[in-house]
C-alpha cells in the first residue's frame, strides 16, 4: 500500500508516533532519560539502554526533575504500580515513554493498587505508549472483585493549580472498578453496585481519572484545581465505571464539611471551582466485553473543554455526559451501540446534564444507540442551564430519539439535527418545567412508524421542523414542512468508527438529494456557526436546509499519487497541475519506488517570478467551507532553503495558510506571526494536514496525525481557497519530494 492508504487507516484515533511537535514557545528543557528494562538492574545508573533499571520500585522511589525522560522497555510487563515522583516545570515536562521495538511496555495493576498508573500533587508529566490494566480476579460472585481500581489516575489533595497532564498513544483495559452511583435507592445493591453514594463517593474508576479532594474532610481548606489535561490518540476498553472521568471534589460525604468546589447551584456560584482546558481527542473507548461499564467520557466540574474526534462502542448509561461543567464543546465524535448498564436508568449518545452552561454539542453521529440525545438539566432545586445542540446525525435509536428533562430555567436551542429511527415510538418526549424553554427548529424528523410521540408543551418551542410523509407534525409547530426525506442512502449500514478513527463520512449518506421538499426550506437561525455537518456553508442556497447537511454529500475534491506518471519532467498541465520550472526542476521521479512515485521539486538558481519552482492546484470557483488539505512531504538536501509545503491562497492570490519546512525548522503562520513548530530530519516523510475553515476563517494543523495548531487564524482574509501550491522562489535553493495529495471538501476531524 502507498504511503497515505496506511495513513488513511491509521488516523486519526491512533496517532502515527513518528514526531511530537511543541510550539517554539514550549520548547522543552534536556533531562536525563532514564531507561527500565526487566532485563536490567537496578543498580544500574539507568542513563542508557545497556545499563537500565529493572523495578517499578526504582522508578517510584525517585524524584525526577523538570525535563527528564522515563522510558519503560517495549515488549516488557511490569505487575503493581507505577507512581514516580517530582513536578516538571513550564516547557520542561516530566515525560514517559518507551524505546525498542514491539509491544507497548504493560503496567498491571491487577487489583492490587488502586492506581496502576499514579500522579498525586504532582504537575507537568506526560504519559505517552504505555498499555495500562488493573483487573483484580474474578470470583464466584458477579461483581464482587469491583473496587476502587483505575488504570491511570492523577489526583490531587494540596490546594493549589497543577498544571499540564498529556496522556497520548495509551492502551488503558480490563480495570475492573467498582460502580457507585450518586442516587438511586440502596435497596438495589449488588456486588460491586452500590446506590445512593452522593457526589464525591461515586463514579470515579475507570480507565483514566483525573480527581481531586482534600487531606481532611472536616478542614478542606483551598480547592485543588487541575488545568491543561490532554488526553488522546488512545484506547481505553472494558474499564468500570467509565472509561475518562474528571471529577472535582464538592465535600458533601457524612462527616464532610461542605465545599461546593465541585458542584453549584447557580450559574454564577462562586464556590464553584472547576478544572480548566481540558481536551479529550481522537481515543477509541468501548466498554464491550464488560457488564459493569458504563460512561465512555464523564466531563463534570469543568470550565473550558473539547472532546472531539472519539469513537464510543457500546458503552453503558451515556457515551459523553457533561455535568456541573461550562463551556465545553463536543463535536466530530462516533458514537454507537450505548445501552443500559449496572443498574443505570439511561442510554443515550449525549447528555448536557445538570448545571451545563454553554454547552455545545454539534457534528456528531450517533448511531444505534438506546437513546440518541438526552438533555437531562433535571435537578428541580438547580434553575440555569443552556445548551445548543446543532448539525448531528441521530440514527437508530430503539427508545428516545430527543429526550427532554429540563428544570425551570434551563434553555436549550436544538437545531438542524436528524433524527432517523425505524423502530423508536418516541421522536421528542419527556418535559421542560416552565419557565425553561426547549426550542426545536429545521431539525429533520424521520421515522418507519406511522405513530410517534412530539411531546406537546408550551415550553417546547417547534418551528420549521421537517417530518417525513408517514408522519403527523407536531400539532404546535408554526412552520411543519412535510415529504420524502430523499436521502443519499438510509439503509447505508456502514462502515463504522473503529480504532483507527470515526467514519464520519458514513453519516453524509443522510444528506439530501436534489429534489428533496427539505432543501432551501429552513427557517434562518441567528448564531447558526456557519457549516452544516460536512463542513459546506450554511446556506448555500437561497436558505438553509432542513436537517444535518446543505445539498448533497461531501465530495473528494482532488486526489494524486502520481504513480501512474512516467518518470521525469512534469509537464504543466498533468492531471490538471499548473507546473512552473523556469531554470530548475519538477520532476516525477522514483521515490521511494518505481511503484510509490513522487515529484521532485529542485531550485538551484532564480526563476520563475512570485511563482518560483511551483506545483500548484488551481480552483476556478474558489473552495469554500471546511477544506482539508492532506499531503507527505520531504526534504532529502543539504541546503535547506525556505519551501512552502503548503501554501494556501485567496482569489487575490495572497497567501493565507502557510506552512514551511526551512533550514531545519517546521514553520507555519499563526496570523501574521511566523511560529516554529519543531525540527524536520532529512530523508524522512512528514504528513501534513491542514483543516481550513474560510467561513470562520481559521485552520488546523496536524503532522503525522499530531495536532500542532488549533484554530489558528489565517494571514489575511480568504473566503475561498483558489490555489494551494507546493513552492520555493527567489534566493532560497534546494529540494523537496511531494506525493500523495488529497484535497477534499467536508468534515475537517478524521477526514
Amino acid at each position: 500500500m502507498s504511503r497515505a492508504t496506511v495513513a488513511a487507516l491509521c488516523a486519526p484515533a491512533v496517532a502515527l508516533a513518528s514526531l511530537v511537535l511543541v510550539p517554539a514557545q514550549e520548547a522543552y528543557a534536556a533531562g536525563t532519560t532514564y531507561y527500565v528494562s526487566t532485563s536490567g538492574s537496578d543498580t544500574n545508573a539507568g542513563t542508557s539502554t545497556g545499563a537500565p533499571w529493572r523495578s517499578l520500585s526504582k522508578v517510584n522511589s525517585t524524584t525526577f526533575q523538570p525535563g527528564d525522560t522515563i522510558r519503560f522497555e517495549s515488549g516488557d510487563s511490569w505487575t503493581g504500580q507505577l507512581w514516580p515522583k517530582g513536578s516538571g516545570a513550564d516547557g520542561a515536562p516530566i515525560s514517559i515513554d518507551s524505546y525498542g521495538a514491539g509491544a507497548k511496555p504493560k503496567i498491571a495493576g491487577q487489583g492490587t493498587v488502586g492506581d496502576a498508573v499514579r500522579l498525586n500533587n504532582q504537575q507537568y508529566w506526560e504519559i505517552r505508549n504505555l498499555d495500562v490494566s488493573n483487573a483484580a480476579p474474578a470470583t464466584a460472585t458477579p461483581g464482587a472483585n469491583l473496587g476502587d481500581f483505575r488504570g491511570i489516575g492523577v489526583h490531587g489533595d494540596n490546594g493549589q493549580t497543577l498544571h499540564h497532564f498529556v496522556i497520548d498513544s495509551v492502551d488503558v483495559h480490563d480495570v475492573t472498578g467498582e460502580v457507585k452511583w450518586v442516587g438511586g435507592s440502596t435497596a438495589d445493591n449488588k456486588p460491586g453496585i452500590t446506590f445512593a453514594q452522593g457526589w464525591d463517593r461515586s463514579k470515579d474508576t475507570g480507565g483514566i481519572a483525573f480527581l481531586t479532594g482534600v487531606k481532611d474532610i472536616t478542614t478542606p481548606g483551598a480547592p485543588t484545581v487541575l488545568d491543561d489535561i490532554t488526553v488522546e490518540n488512545s484506547t481505553i476498553k472494558n474499564t468500570s465505571f467509565a472509561g475518562i472521568i474528571t471529577k472535582q471534589y464538592a465535600g458533601d460525604a457524612p462527616g464532610a464539611v461542605y465545599t461546593g468546589w465541585g458542584k453549584r447551584a447557580t450559574a454564577s456560584d462562586p464556590n464553584f471551582t472547576p478544572y480548566t482546558n481540558v481536551t479529550f481527542r481522537g481515543n477509541y473507548i468501548t466498554q464491550a466485553n464488560t457488564s459493569y461499564g458504563c460512561n465512555g467520557i464523564y466531563l463534570t466540574g469543568v470550565r473550558g473543554g473539547l472532546v472531539e474526534g472519539n469513537v464510543i462502542d457500546r458503552v453503558g448509561v451515556s457515551g459523553v455526559e457533561t455535568n456541573m461543567a461550562d463551556s465545553v464543546t463536543v463535536q466530530h465524535n462516533e458514537i454507537m451501540g450505548t445501552h443500559l448498564a449496572a443498574g443505570g436508568a439511561d442510554q443515550n449518545g449525549l447528555d448536557p446534564d445538570i448545571a451545563t452552561t454553554n454547552q455545545l454539542f454539534q457534528y456528531n453521529y450517533l448511531h444505534d444507540n438506546g437513546d440518541g440525545i438526552l438533555l437531562c438539566a433535571c435537578n428541580s432545586s438547580i434553575h440555569f442551564g443552556s445548551v445548543v445542540v446543532r448539525y448531528n446525525v441521530i440514527t437508530g435509536s430503539t427508545r428516545w430519539n430527543l429526550h427532554l428533562s429540563q428544570s425551570a430555567g434551563t434553555v436549550a436551542n436544538v437545531y438542524n439535527n436528524i433524527f432517523y429511527s425505524k423502530t423508536a415510538p418516541n421522536m421528542v418526549d419527556g418535559g421542560v418545567t416552565s419557565p425553561g424553554k426547549v426550542t426545536l427548529t429545521n431539525n429533520l424528523f424521520v421515522s418507519d412508524q406511522s405513530s410517534v410521540v412530539f411531546r406537546q408543551e408550551s415550553t417546547i418551542v417547534y418551528n420549521n421542523n421537517g417530518y417525513s410523509s408517514n408522519l403527523t407534525p407536531s400539532a404546535s409547530d408554526t412552520h411543519p414542512v412535510v415529504g420524502a426525506p430523499q436521502f443519499v442512502n438510509s439503509a447505508v449500514t456502514g462502515p463504522y468508527g473503529d480504532e483507527n478513527g470515526p467514519r464520519l463520512s458514513t453519516a453524509a449518506n443522510f444528506a439530501l438529494q436534489s429534489g428533496s421538499p427539505f432543501v432551501d426550506a429552513g427557517a434562518t437561525v441567528t448564531g447558526n456557526g456557519g457549516l452544516d455537518f460536512a463542513g459546506a456553508p450554511v446556506p448555500i442556497g437561497n436558505g438553509p436546509e432542513i436537517g444535518a447537511f446543505e445539498r448533497g454529500a461531501p465530495t473528494i475534491a482532488f486526489t494524486d499519487g502520481f504513480d501512474n506518471l512516467a518518470t521525469g519532467t512534469l509537464a504543466n498541465g498533468t492531471n490538471g497541475w499548473r507546473v512552473i520550472s523556469t531554470n530548475n526542476d519538477v520532476s516525477v521521479v522514483d521515490t521511494p519506488s518505481a511503484t510509490d512515485k513522487s515529484v521532485r521539486l529542485t531550485r538551484t538558481v532564480d526563476g520563475g517570478g512570485t511563482d518560483g519552482t511551483n506545483l500548484a492546484r488551481l480552483f476556478s470557483t474558489p473552495m469554500q467551507g471546511v477544506v482539508t488539505i492532506d499531503t507527505q512531504v520531504m526534504r532529502n538536501d543539504s541546503q535547506a532553503g525556505w519551501f512552502g509545503l503548503p501554501y494556501v491562497y485567496n482569489a487575490s492570490g495572497v497567501q493565507a495558510v502557510s506552512v514551511a519546512f526551512a533550514r531545519g525548522q517546521i514553520h507555519a503562520y499563526q496570523g501574521t506571526t511566523d511560529t516554529v513548530l519543531g525540527s524536520y530530519t532529512n530523508g524522512k516523510w512528514y504528513r501534513v494536514t491542514l483543516t481550513v475553515d474560510t467561513v470562520n476563517q481559521r485552520f488546523d494543523l496536524d503532522i503525522d496525525g499530531n495536532r500542532v495548531l488549533t484554530d489558528a487564524a489565517f494571514r489575511t482574509s480568504m473566503p475561498g481557497i483558489a490555489k494551494i501550491a507546493w513552492y520555493s522562489n527567489g534566493g532560497e535553493r534546494g529540494s523537496v519530494h511531494v506525493d500523495d495529495v488529497r484535497i477534499s471538501r467536508g468534515t475537517g476531524y478524521g477526514q
